[in-house]
């Protein structure tokens, strides 16, 4: 099963430990800019679980979005 961690910085993805991806993003004025995403497992689609976990916590915490990745760009043009 993947667990998703939000810390500070980042959302991490992980199974048993082993870190599977991540994305890396600021906080200001409650607008969360998304500056990377990582997967490092393809074909898993490890990607859009992350960018569907940072919509809901954005969501949740009340946070705009500003894709600056381009992957978090085209998944936002999508949904």
């Amino acid at each position: 099963m993947i667990k998703m961690t939000v810390t500070d910085t980042e959302i991490l993805a992980t199974e048993e430990g082993q870190l599977l991806g991540k994305i890396e993003f600021t906080l200001l004025d409650n607008k969360m800019t998304i500056l990377h995403t990582y997967a490092y497992e393809s074909g898993r689609g490890i990607g859009t679980l992350l960018m569907g976990h940072a919509v809901k916590w954005a969501n949740e915490n009340n946070y705009t979005i500003n894709p600056v990745c381009s992957f978090a760009q085209k998944y936002l043009s999508i949904f």
